[in-house]
């Protein structure tokens, strides 16, 4: 794989790009104080902007790592940041990769994510050569599970997991892959 670290990338609506500070105020208002957003995510809805600036700093900095990927969906006809995708679980020696992102609860069922899943998923595999990505979603979020049919993975199994910290969302969850082979085949 070749890290190359989070690059600015574009759809017919979308940019995703590396966060800016400016961004607190979009995701205040967008998401981060949204229960219903936060719902199946391990973190509680912000209290005051503080709070998200410094979530913020933190991504921010991390961009300083080559093998950071992490988004900021900004829908083009508004200029606004709207939700986010990034990679994680990276597995040099598998060439794997874990996917996870939201949306504002206002641009739900409205193809964003999957046009920004798909986005990153063509770059995973044609610029880092990441050849296997899978993800998972909560058993009550079928919607999520609903974007990554449509971006080309393949259902796997279900099987409870139980987050300590986070009891919140605990439960069943479906996990979820696609392979650069299943993506070249599908173009």
């Amino acid at each position: 794989m070749i890290h190359i670290g989070t690059q600015t990338l574009e759809t017919d609506r979308l940019l995703l790009r590396k966060y800016e500070i400016t961004d607190a105020e979009d995701m205040f208002r967008n998401w981060v104080t949204d229960p219903e957003v936060s719902r199946f995510f391990g973190w509680k809805p912000h209290e005051n902007i503080e709070e998200t600036k410094s979530l913020l700093q933190g991504w921010i900095n991390d961009y300083a790592k080559t093998d950071n990927y992490h988004w900021v969906i900004v829908f083009k006809e508004l200029s606004e940041a709207i939700g986010y995708i990034y990679l994680n679980e990276i597995n040099n020696e598998e060439k794997s990769a874990s996917i996870h992102y939201l949306v504002s609860k206002s641009f739900w069922n409205q193809g964003i994510i999957t046009e920004a899943c798909r986005v990153i998923l063509a770059f995973s595999f044609n610029k880092i050569g990441i050849t296997k990505i899978h993800t998972h979603h909560h058993a009550d979020n079928p919607a999520s599970g609903k974007v990554m049919q449509k971006s080309g993975m393949h259902y796997l199994e279900t099987k409870y997991k139980k987050f300590t910290d986070s009891a919140q969302i605990s439960g069943d969850y479906c996990f979820y892959e696609i392979t650069s082979e299943d993506w070249i085949r599908a173009e």
